[in-house]
């Protein structure tokens, strides 16, 4: 029983997107001229060629770009000698690929330029060596509910291959992998679900071809379902036509009608189809034939697979194999074991007869045809330089976040523990399982907050110090690294790996991200928040940290059914909870070459020791696009620069500790900033600040003094050589002096009250015109703690920081973590006569034990952003609302 190609194209509409056609016009009165210039083009070129120069335009030979000047000159005297028609190139580098191309398209005697083909399934990158770009295997893209985005890549590695001299992508994967155990296709596929694996290979094709590359869909008529690897052996597939034509065959139906250039024929022994012992479809005229161009009305190129594989040469010696591969009514011979050999027999058996000649030029000509169709009817040497620049650049890297994103997939979590949200109090540690140094994974982790790292073998085999060791976390990460696609190596997990989440999960919360195949599922059933990342490159482990913590939205669903809690389909669909996303310029519009002078202004300034060391970040659009350390802490260049250190941000703690408590303030009621600070602060009733405006204090404009060196008066009358007074000061920790000015010098308690004193009588200006000031800042601090009986850095952190999970942002940072990764701020000469690190520059706020309203925080780079991507966010942030948007506006 056969699914007629209408419903089977209904089918497939469901998994499309709506804006990209299916159907492509093709009686317009512009291609039918088209197709007429084709035919006379090829008709003429067919005719000036001898019996030798057509048979050569069927054999598309082996090609490397690394094995050297033997190997070139035997490819060239191929071509020369048999009047090659095509060449597959496999491992190289993208020059030496194009450099090659060029000498081989112009040997002489050339009539017709070479068809250059790769098996690029997922880009160019597959084939070439020095860590070349690659997108997604294609079981990852089983994953994206998104198909646009598959076309984009479509798109994407159609311009790549061009680039490099490619006309014929051995791709898409079409077979259905219904097989856990297959070796050979697994995650090249799409996955199991013959819909899904249609739509998916129907937006690949679109893209290449619709961008100049001819797709080829493999391996008909259907790979999927055997547990033998068709490189090393002929495997047996045993289904009933219903069934092959059901499933197996289904996507080579609905593309063979809609446009796909190629097909690949594999190799394997189909009885239901042609019950000839040994016989491969390869060389089978029931399946080519009778099948794939009789029955599917398939007009396009049709390629043998590999034709050195032992599925094919197991049972059938070379030219024998080619003349049957022609014979059952393949086009192409693709890579043939020994080219000599088959060319004779193929000669031999037009002469007697044994291969029809109409069969053999109707194979020709629509191989010329495919030249003409895909600009192959003449050759312009490609450019070699920057071409490796030029396939990895921004538009790649653009679309494969995109693809990695939208695969990722999250099983199943229980009920807030995937994407993580309020991070206030919460203890998080990650387990890194078969991984051997700190994975990319937990480096971003980090980015988000404070998390403890650990890492074990594959077979956890210290598992009980482990579960102790990680029972006081309240979320245990764990992330199983060094996988494998192959079913027989249990995807490289370790055999202790279930049990230990067993017994972990029974003492605190566990979630885990699997980074390799999905398959791998089948251990973990009773883990209760699983996510699936599918492979372990980096930009994989970066996107997956960002989707635990919401940072990015996760919508993928699993491809394939790996057990019974892991199915087809399952994948809880995630929303952006608005933190910070990491990513590259060009996906804000930025242009990184301008970024790059940053390098230069920072170098400069360490240069002329404007700063020993600094720290950069960029972002835009809610995205860090570029951040980066120069330097070192000090001129003695002991310790570089990190991305993670930490510094003092000076009067920026105006506006990310006092402004931003009061704005909350503001929002419950508790202030109202048109009253007189009096209305809020006490301690200014009866002083002639007590009718200043809490709104002209934010906007400096409430006539207070600048500042008051209050230090001054606490030092030594030497002008030369001002040092800390006794009277003031002692260098231990001692009853009332017991105020941290420094970790070596303590303040009298009660010099903070003359502090204050001081502020509340300091004079006013006459006008209240804009001045800076401090002093207003100070009196923040004091509105904060008297309208909710908490210091200003104890209730910035439980409101803001601490949920935000930002831990570099506090006040006396030496409190909480090493003073080594606080970058120390000054020399100084003047009061503290020491280095300042870890310990706020401010005097005052020094004075005031490190927590001010106009000094005193630090942070690092990122979460001081992430304060800032809040506000800009209207107050949400990590999937909780700090503050509302009105609020921000007013202030």
């Amino acid at each position: 029983m056969k699914i007629g190609v209408l419903t089977v194209l209904a089918m497939v509409l469901l998994h499309l997107p709506l804006n990209l056609p299916v159907f492509k016009e093709d009686d317009s009165a512009q291609r039918k001229e088209e197709e007429r210039k084709k035919k006379e083009w090829v008709d003429t070129i067919f005719s000036s060629m001898s019996e030798d120069e057509q048979i050569g335009q069927l054999f598309m030979i082996r090609a490397h770009s690394d094995k050297g000047a033997e190997h070139e000159a035997a490819v060239e005297r191929l071509i020369k000698d048999y009047k090659i028609g095509g060449l597959c190139f496999f491992q190289g580098t993208p020059e030496k690929q194009v450099e090659l191309i060029n000498r081989y398209q112009t040997l002489p005697g050339n009539k017709i330029p070479l068809m250059i083909s790769m098996d690029a399934e997922w880009g160019p990158g597959m084939r070439f060596k020095d860590d070349a770009m690659s997108f997604p295997r294609q079981l990852m893209l089983g994953a994206i509910q998104d198909n646009n985005t598959v076309y984009e890549m479509g798109a994407e590695v159609a311009r790549q291959l061009k680039r490099v001299g490619v006309h014929v992508n051995f791709a898409p994967v079409v077979d259905v992998n219904n097989n856990p155990e297959n070796p050979v296709i697994n995650d090249r596929s799409f996955g199991e679900d013959r819909y899904n694996v249609t739509a998916k290979s129907y937006m690949y094709m679109l893209g290449m071809q619709d961008n100049g590359v001819m797709a080829c869909a493999k391996h008909f008529p259907g790979h999927g379902d055997t547990d033998v690897d068709s490189h090393y052996d002929l495997p047996l597939i045993p289904h009933d036509l219903q069934r092959l034509d059901s499933i197996e065959m289904f996507p080579f139906r609905v593309l063979s009608q809609h446009g796909i250039g190629s097909m690949m024929v594999a190799h394997l022994d189909i009885p239901a189809i042609d019950a000839t012992p040994n016989l491969p479809t390869t060389l089978s005229k029931k399946a080519v034939t009778d099948i794939l161009i009789n029955e599917m009305a398939f007009r396009g190129l049709i390629f043998t697979d590999g034709l050195g594989m032992k599925g094919v040469t197991k049972h059938h010696a070379p030219g024998d194999l080619e003349v049957k591969a022609l014979q059952a009514g393949n086009d192409v011979l693709l890579l043939p074991e020994n080219t000599p050999a088959a060319y004779k027999k193929i000669k031999a058996a037009l002469a007697d007869g044994s291969l029809d000649r109409a069969s053999f030029e109707n194979s020709v000509k629509k191989v010329l045809a495919a030249k003409y169709d895909y600009g192959i009817t003449y050759f312009s040497p490609i450019q070699v330089a920057n071409v490796r620049k030029d396939i990895t650049d921004y538009r790649a890297m653009r679309v494969k976040r995109k693809l990695v994103e939208k695969a990722m997939t999250l099983v199943r979590t229980k009920e807030n523990v995937l994407p993580i949200k309020d991070l206030k109090g919460k203890r998080i540690a990650s387990l890194s399982v078969g991984a051997s140094s700190k994975t990319e994974f937990q480096r971003y982790l980090d980015k988000y907050a404070q998390v403890s790292h650990f890492r074990t073998d594959k077979n956890v085999s210290n598992s009980a110090s482990l579960v102790s060791q990680l029972k006081s976390y309240d979320l245990v990460l764990v992330s199983t690294h060094d996988m494998s696609s192959r079913a027989s190596k249990n995807f490289g997990l370790g055999a202790g790996l279930p049990s230990f989440l067993r017994s972990l999960q029974g003492q605190t919360e566990v979630a885990m991200v699997l980074f390799g195949n999905p398959y791998g599922l089948k251990n973990f059933d009773d883990v209760e928040t699983v996510m699936v990342a599918y492979n372990e490159e980096k930009m994989t482990q970066q996107i997956a940290a960002q989707a635990v913590f919401g940072a990015v939205s996760v919508s993928g669903k699993l491809p394939v059914t790996a057990s019974p809690r892991s199915k087809y389909g399952d994948g809880v669909t995630t929303n952006y909870l608005a933190r910070l996303q990491y990513d590259r310029p060009e996906s804000v519009g930025m242009n990184p070459a301008v970024l790059a002078h940053i390098d230069t202004i920072a170098e400069e300034a360490i240069k002329t020791k404007s700063t020993p060391g600094l720290q950069v970040l960029v972002a835009k659009n809610g995205k860090v696009v570029f951040h980066k350390a120069y330097g070192h802490h000090t001129y003695k260049k002991a310790r570089q620069v990190s991305t993670s250190d930490i510094y003092d941000l000076a009067s920026v703690t105006k506006v990310a500790a006092s402004t931003v408590s009061l704005m909350k303030l503001y929002e419950e009621g508790k202030i109202n900033i048109d009253n007189p600070v009096s209305a809020h602060l006490s301690k200014t009733v009866g002083t002639n600040k007590q009718n200043i405006v809490i709104r002209d204090i934010l906007a400096h404009h409430a006539g207070l003094k600048s500042w008051i060196p209050f230090y001054k008066e606490t030092v030594t009358k030497s002008k030369s050589n001002p040092r800390p007074s006794t009277k003031y000061y002692k260098k231990s920790k001692t009853g009332s002096f017991n105020v941290p000015v420094t970790d070596k010098l303590f303040m009298k308690e009660s010099y903070v009250g003359e502090v204050w004193k001081q502020i509340y009588e300091s004079d006013l200006r006459s006008t209240q015109n804009y001045k800076y000031s401090d002093l207003g800042f100070y009196m923040a601090a004091e509105i904060v703690k008297e309208n909710t009986g908490k210091r200003l850095d104890q209730y910035a952190y439980e409101t803001f920081y601490g949920p935000m999970g930002l831990e570099s942002t506090c006040f006396n940072p030496c409190d909480k973590h090493s003073k080594s990764v606080v970058v120390p701020t000054e020399i100084d000469k003047y009061f503290r006569r020491q280095t300042l690190q870890g310990y706020v520059h401010d005097m005052g706020a020094a004075m005031m034990g490190g927590v001010s309203g106009h000094a005193g925080l630090f942070s690092d780079a990122n979460d001081l952003a992430a304060v800032f991507q809040m506000l800009l966010n209207g107050g949400y942030y990590g999937g909780e609302q700090f503050l509302e948007r009105s609020t921000i506006q007013t202030f």
